[in-house]
């Protein structure tokens, strides 16, 4: 189990990442945090980070998983 610090340091991490173009190292961050909140059950977060992550993977042309993600959002939502 991560800790809250832990957490919210991934998720900063992904964000930054994100920011600067970073996609690759975005999606590490966010499939952690993803993991995190599944693990709590927490429907709202895991669509926040499914969609986090359909944008990533969608940034970096990967749009089959874009699209597995979006669902994801949308089934959790």
């Amino acid at each position: 189990m991560i800790t809250v610090t832990a957490f919210k340091l991934e998720h900063h991490r992904a964000i930054q990442a994100e920011r600067t173009g970073m996609y690759h190292v975005a999606v590490q961050n966010y499939l952690h945090c993803l993991e995190s909140v599944q693990n709590v059950s927490d429907a709202g977060m895991t669509a926040e980070f499914a969609q986090a992550l359909e944008h990533c993977y969608g940034k970096m042309g990967l749009l089959e998983k874009a699209a597995g993600y979006a669902r994801l959002g949308l089934v959790k939502a």
